[in-house]
């Protein structure tokens, strides 16, 4: 954590699924306080596989599931994929993290579990068997696990944000980042779940000085993806594949994604091989891109 960025002050005491207090309300949430948290984790936990937990089955849903077909739907492609996730393994407590994300909030674990599968085949695709792949992809699995503190009814959100509602769902990467910190101490995890929606300096939180962590490119294209190809409250009809992706090439073009985790994308849905910089971009947008989305702040929120 060699870099520095704004905190949070929390509004009320932070729980973790098992019933430990993390953080008392009033405290400022902060590069210091996650090195302090990440700092006390406890060394030498028994460490579950992902397939003796309930997240196994949703992998195998997700493995069947329409919107995921160009990544995992053959059987050499779902193979690449599955060996890595088989070798995921997290103490007790982030399982029980995740179960409650299933319980509580149900669009949220299926992205939880969609980013997962797609790093974990574009993991597989740009690093082979490289060694730690598991700990990157059980990253991706976890990225997004602040959220379940965001409030519901910014989850659930059928229009526009407000900007103080904006600010308030802001807070999740933070959170999120202190839940996983103290537990697994200063992993991959814990980047992955404060850094996602960094954007190269165009989203939060706030972060001065370079993040020079390996993955979270390949992560924050992966966990956008996700969300574009599902259904969300704020939108009737979810992004098609192709619809997603000239979403992300416009968005990369403006700076706010890493053209090459784009391109490793692009290369995986086609089932292409060879070099990146010789991968063919589309030349126009020709996916399904829903006309009524309200994601995100109302027009006249944004700024000029």
């Amino acid at each position: 954590m060699e870099f520095s960025l704004s905190g949070t002050v929390l509004t009320k005491d932070l729980f973790a699924a098992d019933g430990r207090l993390v953080a008392s309300r009033g405290e400022i949430v902060d590069l210091p306080l996650l090195r302090e948290v990440a700092g006390k984790a406890p060394r030498g936990q028994r460490e579950k596989p992902l397939f003796e937990t309930e997240v196994a089955e949703t992998v195998l849903e997700a493995f069947e599931s329409r919107a995921l077909e160009h990544l995992v739907g053959c059987e050499e492609k779902r193979a690449l994929a599955a060996d890595v996730l088989s070798e995921v393994r997290f103490p007790q407590p982030v399982w029980e993290e995740m179960e409650a994300l299933r319980r509580e909030d149900g669009p949220r674990y299926q992205h939880a579990v969609w980013t997962g599968v797609i790093c974990a085949r574009l993991f597989r695709a740009a690093l082979g068997t490289a060694p730690g792949l598991a700990r990157l992809v059980g990253g991706a699995l976890t990225h997004d696990i602040g959220m379940r503190h965001a409030a519901l009814r910014l989850r659930f959100k059928r229009d526009h944000l407000t900007r103080a509602e904006a600010l308030a769902l802001e807070d999740h990467p933070l959170l999120g980042a202190l839940l996983l910190a103290s537990v697994l101490g200063d992993a991959p995890a814990v980047h992955f779940a404060l850094l996602h929606h960094t954007r190269a300096g165009f989203g939060y939180p706030r972060v001065q000085g370079q993040v020079p962590l390996r993955g979270l490119d390949i992560v924050s294209v992966a966990s956008a993806f996700a969300a574009l190809i599902a259904p969300r409250s704020f939108r009737q009809m979810p992004y098609n594949a192709r619809g997603a992706v000239d979403q992300l090439v416009e968005e990369a073009a403006a700076g706010h994604f890493d053209p090459r985790a784009v391109r490793l994308l692009i290369q995986c849905l086609r089932g292409a091989k060879g070099s990146l910089s010789e991968l063919r971009l589309p030349h126009k947008p020709t996916g399904f891109r829903p006309p009524d989305n309200h994601f995100g702040l109302a027009p006249e929120a944004r700024p000029a």
